[in-house]
């Protein structure tokens, strides 16, 4: 069960599903990067590669997030869940959120049949959003006052998707989620 991580931020990009591998993957793009500039936190939600790409991000901005299937170990990225803070809020973060119990389908997303209760087992406590990945396609949705968020990715889409990422926006206690299409 993570812990409750308090970050100060009011503009959070949230990536996933990005696989940068130097040398025999795909890199970071002048848009994504130019995208994400000038926003207070970088999220990563799992399959974002090697240390190479998180280190490009934090030059941004500070990056944290969770590992996912495809990532090399990272200490700003190794919990596989991770409880977060920002503005008084509660974010939920996974990379599978179906392997966790959290979702009954991923694509597309459907909650769990208990979803506030597994959301709380999961992440210790309430939250007012699920940040979650694995599928390359984004995705943004609330149900019962809980926000389910995926960012796609920024990429390496999914058959039919555009490149994506997800802007979070803090402010007074209220949390806008935007999926931002690139180019």
């Amino acid at each position: 069960m993570p812990d409750l991580e308090t970050i100060a931020a009011r503009t959070v990009a949230v990536l996933a599903d990005c696989h940068i591998h130097p040398g025999g993957g795909p890199d970071w793009t002048d848009p994504v990067l130019r995208a994400v500039e000038g926003c207070d936190l970088i999220l990563t939600l799992g399959d974002m590669g090697e240390s190479a790409g998180l280190d490009r991000l934090a030059q941004i901005a500070p990056v944290v997030g969770v590992a996912g299937a495809d990532d090399r170990p990272d200490p700003r990225t190794s919990p596989r869940l991770r409880r977060l803070q920002i503005g008084g809020l509660a974010l939920g973060c996974v990379f599978d959120a179906q392997a966790a119990g959290l979702a009954a389908s991923a694509d597309p997303f459907q909650p769990a049949a208990d979803f506030p209760q597994a959301l709380a087992r999961a992440f210790g406590g309430p939250v007012e959003a699920l940040l979650y990945a694995s599928t390359h396609k984004p995705a943004a949705a609330e149900f019962g006052g809980v926000w389910a968020v995926n960012p796609g990715s920024a990429l390496l889409p999914g058959e039919g998707a555009k490149p994506t990422f997800a802007r979070l926006s803090v402010d007074a206690g209220r949390l806008r989620p935007e999926i931002v299409t690139l180019g």
